[in-house]
């Protein structure tokens, strides 16, 4: 996480830089630096698309054993199980969308 942090200020860094120059480009030195920057991104993606998929792994084993227990108490955890299971699953179908927000890092977020 500390990489992410990193990475986004110096990508805050290099767009107030971009902005306060000319708005149209960047330079050789800022191309670079953005570049680096999306390669840290996306390695710190993977990782997290690792870690979310051991994730689902973890909770389909959980709600295996829930399935094998009685009582009122077993209905309950096994819907938060289910709940857990939803939540890793947007989790995950988020991670695995393609980010463009390094396609055009001047381009104003807020315009549709």
């Amino acid at each position: 996480m500390m990489t992410a942090r990193k990475a986004v200020v110096l990508l805050l860094v290099l767009s107030a830089t971009a902005l306060a120059g000319d708005k149209s480009q960047f330079t050789a030195s800022q191309q670079e630096a953005v570049s680096q920057v999306k390669v840290m991104a996306m390695k710190e993606r993977q990782y997290l698309m690792t870690q979310c998929q051991h994730m689902v792994t973890q909770v389909a084993n959980i709600q295996e054993s829930v399935k094998s227990m009685e009582g009122d108490k077993a209905k309950v955890l096994g819907a938060q199980v289910a709940e857990l299971q939803a939540t890793v699953a947007a989790l995950q179908k988020q991670l695995s969308r393609t980010p463009t927000y390094f396609d055009d890092p001047l381009a104003n977020p807020l315009r549709p």
